[in-house]
């Protein structure tokens, strides 16, 4: 069975590029648009394996949700473009890939995320 991955972004067209990206690789999705859906969707019985997470959402701190996601021993790529949250991201020791991306730049962080072992966190 394809591995699942829960897309947390805000804009209705980032979820949707990102997910054929991701369709494209193999994954299965679910996409929700807000940090209190996404703890809600977390809350189900639908296993995840890989929370990709905004990193400027509104309302809660994309920080607090990735470090939420973590101590649900899940694995967290952050994406964003905007330097405070990347330098933020790097301080917490979150995985962060940076905006804009390619499809290969995408698979590799996932695929480090998998195999880093330890939830969220980078690997170097």
């Amino acid at each position: 069975m394809a591995k699942h991955i829960l897309i947390v972004d805000d804009d209705a067209g980032v979820r949707t590029v990102i997910g054929d990206m991701l369709e494209e690789l193999g994954y299965r999705l679910s996409l929700v648009a807000d940090g209190a859906d996404m703890r809600r969707f977390l809350a189900t019985n639908e296993p995840v394996d890989l929370v990709l997470l905004d990193g400027l959402m509104p309302g809660e701190a994309s920080r607090d949700l990735a470090l939420y996601a973590k101590s649900l021993s899940l694995p967290v790529v952050m994406i964003s473009g905007d330097p405070g949250t990347m330098d933020d991201a790097e301080s917490h020791g979150l995985q962060l890939l940076r905006k804009p991306f390619s499809t290969e730049q995408l698979r590799t962080a996932v695929a480090l995320a998998f195999s880093s072992g330890e939830f969220g966190q980078r690997t170097g």
